[in-house]
């Protein structure tokens, strides 16, 4: 397939996803639970002395200083989609397996908290998102960071798995629920890696095409962390479209997973060892109530403190 060929893929598939967003532009009401930031713990100062992180980060708005870090770090953490959660979710744990070790890749969720605990442990509000798909049988999502930038007065969605993030027309960068809304409403929004020029954003879009059209995918519904501070609670607060079940969604893809664990190409061990962890995850959900969503007011409202 030539590039021009590629190209035009991208920009088919960009068609289908976005029309899936116009066609579910109002997310379903819920409690306004809003999400909790701690900017304190005494690890933040072992985060801070060990990587060098005021110095890296530097002196701007909340902005600069997160793209500082992100450009720093997204380079020097390999991505393994393979990788199986087995290191404690916090940045301390996760950088001294990771950092500046090729052969020990881990994954978006685990780049993303990194980022999001290097940025609090700097005073820069943060979080994880989780960007999901459609299609119960699309088995890949994808996890970024935003952070708060007071000047601007909004969230910015920063991706350490691809070093970037997104603008409109005029270069501003975007929230993950605005670049959501832009891709439905087809209005100009691409993104950018930390080391483009940044003069000519078409250009970009054209050369980005896979990543815009990734991201789209990956925008249906969307999930934070309640609680946002050094390690993770497990507790996240899910907006979902008007209309979507999200319950049923989840047992169709596992019962998906299920279905074509026998064409992966794996060893017979292993396909009975992923049998067995799907089937126990479907029992799960089956068993388990209907999942609660959220206000999506909590993705707009400035952070709040809290333990």
């Amino acid at each position: 397939m030539t590039k021009a060929e590629r190209l035009e893929t991208e920009r088919r598939l960009f068609d289908v996803y976005s029309g899936i967003l116009v066609n579910n532009p109002e997310f379903r009401p819920g409690p306004a639970v809003m999400p909790e930031y701690d900017l304190v713990c005494p690890e933040y100062g072992t985060l801070r002395e060990k990587y060098g992180l005021d110095k890296l980060a530097g002196k701007g708005s909340a902005f600069q200083r997160a793209k500082r870090l992100l450009h720093h770090l997204a380079p020097r953490l390999t991505h393994s989609p393979y990788f199986d959660n087995h290191v404690p979710c916090d940045a301390l744990s996760l950088l001294e397996y990771s950092y500046e070790r090729p052969n020990q890749g881990i994954n978006c969720l685990n780049k993303s908290k990194i980022l999001a605990e290097c940025c609090l442990a700097v005073g820069i509000y943060a979080r994880r998102v989780t960007i999901m798909p459609y299609s119960p049988y699309d088995n890949d999502n994808h996890v970024v960071t935003e952070i708060y930038d007071p000047e601007l007065g909004k969230w910015i969605m920063l991706d350490p798995t691809t070093d970037g993030w997104f603008v409109d027309e005029n270069g501003s960068p975007l929230s993950v629920l605005e670049i959501r809304e832009r891709f439905a409403r087809r209005k100009f929004t691409t993104f950018i890696a930390s080391a483009d020029r940044k003069g000519d954003l078409r250009r970009l879009w054209d050369r980005h095409m896979d990543l815009n059209s990734y991201i789209c995918k990956n925008l249906f519904w969307l999930c934070i962390e309640r609680y946002n501070c050094f390690g993770s609670k497990n507790e996240w607060l899910n907006f979902v479209p008007g209309g979507y079940d999200l319950k049923r969604n989840r047992i169709t893809m596992m019962e998906y997973r299920l279905s074509v664990l026998p064409d992966q190409g794996m060893s017979p061990e292993e396909v009975q060892k992923y049998q067995q962890m799907f089937q126990n995850s479907l029992e799960r959900i089956q068993a388990a109530p209907e999942e609660p969503c959220y206000d999506i007011s909590a993705l707009t409202a400035p952070p709040q403190t809290g333990a």
